[in-house]
């Protein structure tokens, strides 16, 4: 602060240099006291990630907010490179870091320390993981992908029998072919246990003679409720599986580690049971179809047949009364001759 001012506020206002700070000295009075509070160093802050920004810097710069406050935060390059997951908009977090300013703006911020997932943060956690370590394995290759039969003779369908996706599914195959058999085995679709009676299920459908595919259903719910789908002893079943299985878990935007491993992935229950057997009626018209076409080049290889044969007859007609008259104008040749 030049002396000249200070000179001038003292002469017209009567206030003392000490009594003045300038705006760096606030700024760095501020950062003090702020470093030296323990309530404010090194403390967690759950809160739910937005306003995600990445420079090129190698800095991540968000935003945390409850219900009533947003929360700007810093997390520096060498510190974020230690993050095992992408943090994304949305996503309930638990942050380590200390309380600082940001001086040049006169603005407080959380210097971030470390990150945790909770909620669906630490469900996405365990998913990428379980997924990417799947991936690298080749659970999900095509090349292991078992072909759905035509038409099967018994279907199995692995589902809980109060929900509704058991009523969807066996609509659904009711309009699409009235006859067909299904063996249901029911389960719970969440929960603790959900997972090791899927598995359970998989495993008897798999002893039982006939049974050409399994359809695992369950209707739409939070993620959290998903859970049982993302078991990595679950995927594995499926992939050992002999009978190929279907799944038709949760809505169209709904993605499970069960979806990935399966040989058929539906968006919803119903289009699973679509995607395990034809429509009977279409099936009927094509085989009319087709018996109609087989008739039609029947009849034209019959009829071509007769042509040919009237062919065949017309050239022999053409050759005996060649050689006929052949031997005719022999004859006459001869009797010519002779005379």
């Amino acid at each position: 602060m030049e002396k000249k001012s200070l000179e001038e506020i003292k002469k017209l206002y009567g206030i003392d240099r000490k009594n003045i700070l300038t705006v760096s000295e606030v700024s760095e009075y501020i950062k003090n006291k702020l470093a030296n509070d323990p309530k404010l160093n090194q403390i967690y802050v759950l809160g739910e990630i937005t306003n995600i920004s990445k420079p090129i810097s190698g800095h991540i710069y968000f935003d945390t907010k409850d219900e009533h406050s947003l929360l700007s935060c810093v997390f520096f390059r060498g510190d974020s490179k230690k993050l095992s997951f992408e943090i994304e908009n949305g996503m309930e977090v638990l942050i380590l870091g200390s309380i600082t300013t940001y001086e040049k703006k006169s603005r407080y911020q959380l210097r971030v320390s470390s990150i945790l997932p909770v909620g669906e943060g630490a469900f996405y956690l365990k998913f990428k993981q379980l997924k990417e370590k799947l991936s690298k394995e080749g659970l999900f290759d095509e090349e292991h992908k078992k072909e759905i039969p035509l038409l099967p003779k018994i279907i199995g369908l692995i589902t809980s029998k109060t929900g509704s996706a058991i009523k969807d599914v066996l609509k659904v195959l009711k309009n699409r072919f009235p006859n067909i058999n299904v063996k249901l085995v029911p389960t719970s679709m969440q929960g603790d246990n959900a997972s090791k009676e899927i598995i359970g299920a998989i495993n008897l459908l798999n002893g039982f003679e006939h049974i050409d595919v399994i359809i695992i259903a369950r209707g739409g719910g939070a993620k959290e409720d998903l859970m049982c789908f993302n078991d990595e002893e679950l995927a594995r079943t499926i992939f050992k599986s002999k009978i190929p299985i279907i799944t038709g878990i949760g809505h169209e935007t709904d993605y499970t580690i069960a979806d990935f491993v399966a040989d058929i992935k539906s968006p919803t229950p119903s289009v699973a049971a679509k995607d395990a057997v034809p429509d009977k009626q279409e099936l009927l018209e094509k085989i009319s179809s087709l018996r109609n076409e087989l008739k039609k080049g029947y009849d034209n290889f019959v009829k071509n047949k007769k042509k040919e044969k009237e062919v065949k007859r017309y050239r022999i007609v053409i050759v005996v009364f060649g050689i006929a008259l052949f031997i005719i104008i022999l004859y006459i040749i001869k009797s010519f001759m002779g005379h």
